[in-house]
């Protein structure tokens, strides 16, 4: 469809995760696919959880992401405002049209006696709906009610039969009405419920396509026969499958941080997050590279979205986050981690744009994300402090016979480049006996401190040999310290 309206529809109460950042892409993917309109509405009903600060911190996080939006909050538009809390008057209006109507009334029951409801209807193995006796109050009645203070919630009316609609995912849906019963729509303090407040902005903002989690499918039938009862027609609907973890079950944080914003905070780049977000259900990505965003809208179709759960690995996103650092260029690279290297207090002054980019380049290699090849770069400016593991190899007799070794070959020698790094290695593993692991380990726990990190060969050519024979004679005094 050509000039679609489409929303991400967020609930201020915390930092957006995987799940409502998929829907975010798909409905922006959506929008720019088919010369559409991207809107942020922020649904805020529930006052309690919400705050400015976790609308700030979605908001943040979809710039961030690039998902940037046509009409919302900070930039307003035609259809605002953009937060429920400032549209109660339009739920209002919609109530009043409603009760006018006979499609609803208002309910006296008590929070003790629809539980009360409830526990008899599950007892009878019946669906836990409401029976619907405040239908029949009259005037006099509902009067008498209000005169002794009770403050009614309103209820849409349930009059039988079945609400189909098609879904772009699921295909044709159909929901018995007599399963979930009279609903209500305003609360007792006279705040619009989600069903109420979600479906009067999809027919205001004029919405096309809601495009969502497949968790909200049982609310779509009564926000249809709501919009339907004032005179509307609804938009077409999208149910995005659920996301589960690799191990099948509900995703958590116990499966790699879910949330997006720790994930930018931690240095996870834009294009990584989208792609692996895009993959989550959908057939056009498959991920054997990093896309830009307005690669994959120029192909997204949500017919290619499945019905069936998607998983969610961490892994997949740290090996297209290593990819997409593997594939930046070097000085963006190095533009994109020298603050953080700043802060870190990285010595940049002491080196050279050359040596800087030739660090970059090796820090790079095996990292998942800028923080990695901060820590990578930590070993060119001086030794690390050990850890316990790299204590270990420290400690190990056969450890001094190496830095003895490597300070015999490294004598004489002015500069180092890739063969005679070979050379070093040949003459320290000759003169110890080691080779393998068991030379590797020791000689690098040496130089660097660490156990891991940038390849040997390039920390031993950028260095040099006057700065590596510095850092086996600081471990030495430090052993006869």
């Amino acid at each position: 469809m050509n000039n679609p309206r489409v929303r991400f529809a967020p609930s201020p109460s915390g930092a957006a995760h995987i799940g409502n950042g998929r829907t975010a892409l798909f409905n922006w993917l959506y929008a720019r696919a088919n010369s559409g309109k991207f809107i942020v509405r922020i649904e805020d009903t529930d006052q309690a959880r919400s705050s400015e600060t976790s609308e700030r911190l979605v908001l943040d996080t979809l710039s961030r992401l690039g998902l940037r939006w046509d009409e919302g909050p900070d930039i307003g538009g035609p259809y605002g405002p953009y937060r429920q809390s400032e549209r109660q008057h339009l739920y209002a209006r919609a109530v009043r049209e409603l009760i006018e109507t006979n499609d609803a009334y208002p309910c006296y029951c008590s929070p003790r006696e629809l539980e009360m409801e409830r526990k008899a209807s599950i007892a009878a193995r019946k669906p836990p709906r409401y029976s619907g006796k405040c239908r029949k109050l009259t005037v006099a009645e509902r009067s008498a009610m209000e005169k002794g203070g009770i403050r009614p919630a309103i209820r849409f009316k349930i009059k039988g039969g079945s609400v189909e609609f098609d879904d772009a995912v699921r295909g044709g849906v159909s929901f018995d009405t007599a399963d979930f019963g009279d609903f209500i729509i305003m609360r007792s303090d006279a705040t619009a419920s989600y069903l109420l407040a979600s479906a009067v902005d999809d027919m205001e903002m004029r919405i096309t396509d809601v495009i969502r989690g497949e968790d909200h499918l049982s609310n779509t039938p009564m926000q249809i026969l709501i919009m339907r009862a004032l005179g509307h027609e609804p938009p077409r609907y999208a149910h995005l499958p659920m996301i589960l973890g690799p191990d099948g079950s509900k995703l958590s944080k116990r499966h790699g941080s879910a949330d997006i914003h720790e994930l930018l905070e931690a240095g996870y780049l834009p294009d990584a997050i989208n792609t692996a977000m895009a993959m989550l259900g959908w057939s056009g990505v498959d991920g054997n590279e990093v896309e830009t965003l307005e690669a994959i809208a120029a192909k997204f179709d949500l017919g290619g979205v499945s019905r069936s759960p998607s998983r969610y690995d961490k892994k997949r996103l740290d090996n297209l986050n290593s990819r997409a650092l593997r594939s930046m260029d070097t000085g963006e690279l190095l533009s994109l981690v020298s603050p953080a290297l700043e802060r870190s207090g990285f010595p940049i002054d002491r080196f050279g744009e050359e040596h800087m980019r030739a660090m970059i380049e090796t820090a790079r290699e095996g990292a998942n994300t800028p923080a990695d090849v901060v820590s990578h770069m930590g070993q060119f400016a001086g030794a690390v402090k050990p850890d316990d593991a790299t204590l270990t190899i420290l400690k190990a007799p056969e450890t001094s016979q190496v830095a003895d070794a490597l300070k015999k070959a490294l004598s004489g020698l002015s500069t180092i480049d890739t063969e005679k790094y070979k050379s070093v290695i040949e003459s320290v593993s000759l003169q110890t006996g080691l080779k393998g692991k068991r030379l590797y380990q020791p000689v690098r726990a040496v130089i660097t401190g660490a156990a891991s990190g940038p390849k040997l060969a390039d920390i031993f050519t950028i260095l040099g040999p006057e700065e590596l024979l510095k850092r086996i004679d600081k471990l030495e005094a430090l052993e006869r310290a």
